[in-house]
């Protein structure tokens, strides 16, 4: 099961905590990284933001990353 984020905050499903979080909760940082795999990084990520909504996550980042991100979605398109 994997969860999508959406505008709106939704409610985490206990499996998709149980699969989102790596290492039994342990989570370990080692000269300014945290020691996920890109798939174990993902889904913290997708759960987290899942939490807040995309709006909160919008509206809490730095102007900076605001920017930086409608740079990239026009790039996409």
């Amino acid at each position: 099961m994997e969860i999508v984020p959406k505008a709106e905050p939704q409610k985490i499903p206990f499996q998709v905590f149980e699969n989102s979080i790596p290492n039994e909760g342990k989570w370990e940082w080692i000269d300014g990284e945290l020691l996920f795999s890109d798939e174990e990084m993902r889904k913290v990520i997708l759960m987290l933001v899942s939490q807040i909504g995309l709006k909160k996550l919008i509206d809490i980042l730095p102007h900076e990353s605001r920017d930086e991100l409608e740079r990239l979605s026009r790039d996409e398109s």
